[in-house]
C-alpha cells in the first residue's frame, strides 16, 4: 500500500500537525506503508520538520502567488509519487481545511482519480467554525463541504472531535485515532533552582485563551504564597496576538512574573520541560493538544481545561481537567501550586507512564494503515470507525 500524505506546512512555526504528519509518516514507514509527503512550501517558512529520508520520500510544493493570493498544485507531486510504484494500491491523506494547499490535495486526487481521506485537526470544531466565521461561511459554500462530502473518510483524534465532526457530516466514515507522541528515552536533567515555573508552550492564538490565562495568574500574583512562581508564555506568534498578551501583562503589573520568551525550537523543547513544574494548556477548543502529551511524556504534570479532549488528566493522577473561566483556572493553579515538589513530580511520573502505553507511535500508525486497508478493500470495519 502507498500513501501520500499531504499538508499545507512542515514549518516549525505552523504547530502542532506539521509535526504529528511527520512522525506519523514515519511510524506508518515502519510498518510496512510506503509513504511520500507532500509539502506546501512558502519563501517565509523558518526551519522545516522533515521525516527521516531513508523512511519517507518528501516532495516540496512551492507556493505562486497570484493576485494577491497564494496558490498550489499537488497534482504533479502527487503523480510523480504514483508513477514511482505503478499498480500499488494508494490513497492521499490531507492534513488540515480551509486551506488553498488543501484545497489543492483534494482536488489532485480527485483529478488523478486517487481516493483521499482527510484529517481536519480540530478545524470543524464549533470554536473553530465559529472564528473567522463569515470567511468560512463564503469557502464552505464554494468548496470545503464538498471537499470533504466527497471524502473517503475523515479521522478525528479524539471523541470530542468525532461529535462535531458527525454533526456536520451525518454519513462519512470517522476514524477515531489519537495522535502518538515521541517518548524521550531519557529525561533531561532539571537545573537546579530554588524559583518554580509554569510553562504554557503553543501557538500564542486567541483559541488558546491566553487572555484568561493571564487574568487568572494575575490573582495568583497577589498572593504572597505563591511568590516564587513565574508564568512562562512560549511559541509562536499568530496574526499579532503576542502583542495583545504583552499589552495585557503590563497593564495588570505582571512584567516581574510573566516572561514571553517567543518561539521554543524542537531542539530547545526537552530543555523547556525539564525546567517547568508544571504546564498549563488553556484552551477553548483543541481536537487533541500535542503539547499535552509532550509535557507528560516529559514528566511535568498538567493544567489542561475542558476545550481540550483531556479529561483523562485527574482519573489518571497526572493533572486537572477545569473549565477554561477565569475563576476557575485560578482556583485549579492555586490548588497545583500549593503542591509539595515532590506530590508534583509523583504526577509526572504517572502522566509519563501513561503517555507511554497510550500513545506510542508503533500502535497509532497500526490503527491509521488498518483504517486506510478498510478504506481501500472493504471488509470488517475497525472497531475505531464510526460507519
Amino acid at each position: 500500500m502507498h500513501v501520500v500524505q499531504t499538508i499545507g506546512s512542515l514549518a516549525e512555526r505552523s504547530g502542532g500537525p506539521a509535526r504529528t504528519v511527520t512522525s506519523l509518516s514515519e511510524a506508518l514507514s515502519r510498518e510496512g506503508v510506503a509513504v511520500t509527503l507532500a509539502a506546501g512550501t512558502s519563501a517565509s517558512d523558518d526551519a522545516l520538520i522533515l521525516p527521516d529520508a531513508a523512511l519517507v520520500t518528501t516532495c516540496k510544493v512551492a507556493g505562486r502567488r497570484r493576485f494577491g493570493l497564494t496558490g498550489y498544485d499537488f497534482t504533479p507531486a502527487v503523480r510523480a509519487a504514483l508513477g514511482g510504484r505503478p499498480g500499488e494500491p494508494a490513497l492521499l491523506h490531507d492534513n488540515g481545511i480551509w486551506s488553498p494547499a488543501n484545497m489543492a490535495a483534494c482536488g489532485a486526487a480527485r483529478r488523478l482519480g486517487l481516493r483521499y481521506v482527510v484529517s481536519p485537526h480540530g478545524m470543524l470544531e464549533p470554536w473553530a467554525m465559529a472564528w473567522h466565521r463569515n470567511r468560512k461561511r463564503v469557502a464552505w459554500l464554494l468548496y470545503q463541504h464538498r471537499l470533504l462530502v466527497r471524502s473517503a473518510g475523515l479521522l478525528a483524534t479524539a471523541e470530542q472531535e468525532r461529535v462535531a465532526i458527525r454533526a456536520l457530516f451525518p454519513r462519512t466514515p470517522i476514524a477515531v485515532i489519537a495522535n502518538g507522541v515521541d517518548m524521550p528515552v531519557t529525561l533531561v536533567e532539571a537545573p537546579p533552582r530554588t524559583a518554580r515555573t509554569l510553562l504554557f508552550m503553543s501557538r500564542l492564538h486567541p483559541k488558546k485563551n491566553l487572555a484568561g490565562l493571564v487574568d487568572a495568574w494575575a490573582r495568583i500574583a497577589a498572593d504572597r504564597a505563591f511568590d516564587d512562581w513565574t508564568l512562562r508564555i512560549a511559541g509562536p506568534d499568530e496574526g499579532g496576538h503576542a502583542a495583545v498578551i504583552a499589552a495585557r501583562v503590563a497593564r495588570l503589573g505582571l512584567a516581574a512574573r510573566v516572561v514571553l520568551s517567543g518561539p521554543i525550537a524542537d531542539a530547545d523543547k526537552a530543555a523547556a520541560f525539564a525546567a517547568a513544574d508544571l504546564f498549563v494548556l488553556p484552551s477553548f477548543s483543541e481536537n487533541f493538544g500535542i503539547v499535552v502529551a509532550e509535557a507528560l511524556a516529559h514528566g511535568v504534570p498538567v493544567v489542561a481545561t475542558v476545550g481540550t479532549p483531556w479529561s483523562e488528566l485527574p482519573v489518571r493522577g497526572c493533572g486537572w481537567w477545569p473549565t477554561p473561566d477565569t475563576d476557575a483556572l485560578t482556583a485549579t493553579l492555586r490548588e497545583a501550586l500549593a503542591l509539595p515538589a515532590a506530590a508534583r513530580a509523583d504526577m509526572g511520573a504517572r502522566g509519563r507512564a501513561w503517555v507511554a502505553a497510550a500513545f506510542g507511535w508503533p500502535a497509532i500508525a497500526a490503527q491509521t494503515a488498518a483504517f486506510y486497508e478498510w478504506t481501500l478493500h472493504g471488509g470488517t470495519r475497525p472497531d475505531f470507525v464510526d460507519a
